[in-house]
């Protein structure tokens, strides 16, 4: 942020799915077992809203 106005100092080639950072951490395993899909559907709908929100600040 400089004066007042948002900017990325990186962006990503390829969006990839929350699964993709999780998994290799043995601390989130709960979340792969059968009956949590839904959690990781939720977690993902809020990081591509944020990521949405992200960019409209920086395009304004």
């Amino acid at each position: 942020m400089d004066h007042g106005k948002w900017s990325l100092s990186y962006e990503p080639k390829n969006k990839l799915p929350i699964e993709d950072f999780l998994r290799p951490q043995g601390r989130f395993k709960h979340l792969f077992k059968p009956g949590n899909e839904h959690l990781l559907a939720l977690f993902q709908e809020e990081i591509d809203r944020r990521w949405e929100d992200l960019q409209y600040l920086c395009a304004r």
